[in-house]
């Protein structure tokens, strides 16, 4: 069996959908990454069959949010985990926190509390030594 590769423009073309949106369903977690960096990154069949599944949800009148849980459903019914985005913050060269996007949402005074913390002390200990 020949295993197909696309481009973004191709996938473009077969789905309908605008590259920028294909772009937006890979940032948000939707769609897996293309295989590959930049413009030498392609697509597999895996990746237009999902585009076409989300097209017929959208066709039958769902929005993304409702969507978005069944395209996490696999064929035993297991839902598996969605992609995490996650937030880095550098406190100095060579430490940094890393935070999902979600807790950064929820708990964003906290985080931010945290951080200035964390730089205090690393700030003592660098004009201790």
């Amino acid at each position: 069996m020949e295993i197909r590769q696309y481009t973004i423009d191709q996938l473009s073309e077969l789905t309908g959908y605008k590259r920028r949106t294909i772009r937006y369903y890979i940032q948000q977690g939707i769609l897996q990454p293309p295989a590959g960096r930049g413009r030498g990154g392609f697509y597999y069949d895996s990746h237009l069959k999902q585009l076409r599944d989300i097209r017929a949800q959208q066709d039958k009148g769902l929005g993304l949010a409702e969507i978005i849980p069944l395209l996490k459903t696999d064929l035993s019914g297991e839902t598996t985990p969605a992609r995490v985005i996650r937030a880095r913050y550098e406190i100095v060269p060579g430490l940094e926190i890393d935070v999902s996007r979600t807790l950064e949402e929820q708990q964003g005074k906290k985080i931010n509390r945290l951080l200035k913390i964390a730089r205090s002390i690393m700030m003592e200990e660098n004009a201790s030594d």
